[in-house]
């Protein structure tokens, strides 16, 4: 499934660090397909692909959770508009 994690971006610079170093390593339940920073920095919307977005919610919080206050939901793909075209895991498109 697709989820949005939107953040609230307390130290940018610390945040956008963490995010560069921890997305090159990621849980192979996980895949981030868009990184979308405000211009300030201080927040910032991207797209996940998960199993669920407890997921993402619980990864955030690990291991940016200093530096920022993370929301994460489902994606209705059905009602959406303007979804980029990404090939999904077998069994994650809900």
């Amino acid at each position: 499934m697709l989820v949005i994690a939107h953040h609230n971006i307390s130290d940018p610079e610390g945040f956008w660090a963490a995010a560069e170093k921890v997305t090159q390593n990621l849980p192979g339940n996980l895949k981030v397909h868009g990184v979308y920073p405000s211009m300030d920095g201080k927040t910032g919307t991207c797209l996940w692909e998960a199993e669920n977005a407890q997921d993402v919610q619980q990864f955030l919080d690990t291991n940016a959770g200093a530096y920022a206050n993370n929301f994460c939901y489902e994606v209705n793909v059905e009602k959406s508009m303007g979804l980029p075209n990404i090939q999904l895991a077998e069994g994650n498109l809900s």
